[in-house]
């Protein structure tokens, strides 16, 4: 538990058992990551490199989410000379129709990028790369399908304002990764200045690194820019505000996975125990039932409450999430923006 930035309250982290990289020290929520390094003078790596996990940026929005992360340094004795991008995550969602998401829509695909890379899940066309490992790549890519194996960040639903992806459509996600060599070639050293360019940065992804045309095979003279392809050049509307139900979408998420984990492994435990004690199969067995198998063997077995608490509070940093900010009468945020 650090110190908060607001001083009534502590900041949970867990801290691995081990750095990466140059760095001593890596501290991990559910918001951050930071990666510290065993020096006080800067040199030709950064002292300190904050990662942003995708749900804070939706959550909190993007120039908020910077501010807290800071001010957690500063109010933990650091002192802020100089902050530069490294990397920045541009992204933008839109309904495609579903004949139209295959493999052969990179044929129409105009990019600097020189490695082109398919995406199956078994024969399920997935998605595409253009640039892997490049100082830019960009990706598309079906983000429902990647939600449900993988993320499951469903709350992405309700930023979308839908319930379900639209029959006959698909929900593709288009994505752009700059890293810092790039960013310092389109002037985007520091966070202010990619606020203040979104847009050039976005125009330069769509327009001059990657775009999709038609007439394949023909000079990029004689060939047009896909109408859908316009309005995704046209249509990003830059940095994200917070989006407070996120919150209470994503702790949902985390409760109802983590119940149904529990159920398996309750149920399970239930049947051992009726087959220690030899009940009939045909017994008909609720849930608090199984619920008191795992009482009696949690009291025979499982840790004293002070071995708990100190698992439960290693478990809280991973669960922590900040309240976006945009709350009349918001106490915690009050004092760091009088000092702006």
């Amino acid at each position: 538990n650090i110190k908060h930035f607001n001083h009534e309250e502590i900041y949970p982290f867990n801290i691995k058992p081990h750095g990466t990289k140059g760095f001593s020290w890596i501290l991990s929520c559910s918001d951050f990551t930071y990666k510290i390094a065993n020096s006080i003078a800067p040199n030709s790596r950064p002292n300190a490199m904050i990662e942003f996990r995708s749900e804070a940026l939706w959550r909190l929005g993007v120039d908020d989410v910077l501010k807290i992360a800071l001010s957690i340094i500063e109010a933990n004795g650091g002192h802020i000379i100089e902050t530069k991008l490294s990397r920045v995550d541009l992204c933008l969602d839109f309904l495609m129709p579903e004949g139209r998401w295959l493999q052969e829509l990179s044929t129409y695909a105009v990019t600097r990028a020189i490695d082109f890379t398919p995406h199956y899940k078994r024969s399920t066309f997935t998605g595409m790369t253009f640039g892997e490992g490049g100082i830019i790549s960009a990706k598309l890519y079906d983000k429902p399908l990647e939600i449900q194996q993988q993320s499951h960040k469903y709350w992405m639903f309700d930023i979308w304002g839908v319930n379900e992806v639209p029959q006959g459509k698909k929900i593709i996600r288009i994505e752009f990764e700059i890293k810092r060599e790039c960013l310092k070639e389109l002037g985007l050293k520091t966070a202010e200045d990619l606020f203040q360019n979104l847009d050039q940065a976005w125009a330069y992804c769509t327009k001059n690194w990657l775009k999709f045309q038609d007439r394949f095979g023909l000079h990029h003279t004689q060939r047009k820019t896909f109408k859908w392809y316009k309005e995704i050049q046209n249509g990003f509307q830059g940095a994200q505000g917070a989006e407070p139900l996120v919150r209470v979408k994503a702790v949902c998420a985390n409760k109802k996975r983590l119940m149904q984990q529990a159920n398996g492994l309750i149920i399970a435990l239930h049947a051992i125990s009726q087959e220690e004690t030899g009940a009939k199969l045909e017994q008909e067995v609720y849930m608090g039932d199984c619920v008191a198998s795992y009482i009696n063997e949690l009291e025979r077995n499982f840790p004293q409450p002070s071995e708990t608490t100190i698992k439960v509070t290693r478990k809280r940093s991973k669960y922590h999430r900040e309240k976006p900010t945009h709350e009349k009468n918001d106490r915690i945020y009050q004092q760091r923006r009088a000092a702006e």
